[in-house]
């Protein structure tokens, strides 16, 4: 009797245990987010502002910018590591990255990013700043970039 409650208590100590560790994975930053965000990102509207037209988010953490949608030169590269992620409850994918622009020096990000993707993974909204993470996406920002998936 006394064997069979001990196994069975084991057995429910185990099936929480992986229950949790499921959900935890959810919050957990893998190789199918940096994927997620890889690909063309254009602005029209950016071709003749401060801002970059074209991104291309390379899955291996690497970026290139580019003045105009138009250009194939490259202006700048960079890179980014996924440091949180989260879904609201508009199922909208959230992001905070750190961003190097050049090279990177380990432990010393160039900015600070929170990044907002659309639950259709076609509209990419975010701020960048230096010192500390934006703490929300405000389209009245003067850092408020917002782009679309070609």
């Amino acid at each position: 009797m006394k064997t069979r409650m001990l196994i069975s208590i084991l057995i429910l100590v185990l099936a929480v245990l992986i229950i949790s560790e499921g959900c935890a994975t959810e919050k957990k930053v893998t190789k199918r987010d940096y994927r997620f965000i890889s690909g063309t990102w254009l602005n029209e509207d950016y071709n003749s502002r401060l801002f970059n037209a074209k991104l291309i988010m390379h899955p291996d953490g690497k970026f290139d910018r580019y003045n105009r949608t138009s250009d194939s030169g490259i202006k700048e590269y960079g890179y980014y590591t996924i440091i949180d992620k989260w879904k609201d409850s508009e199922s909208n994918i959230w992001y905070k990255m750190h961003i190097w622009q050049g090279e990177v020096v380990e432990g010393h990000p160039s900015m600070y990013e929170l990044d907002k993707f659309s639950d259709s993974g076609k509209v990419w909204e975010w701020i960048i700043l230096r010192g500390d993470f934006p703490t929300e996406i405000d389209e009245n920002h003067p850092w408020y970039h917002i782009y679309y998936r070609q």
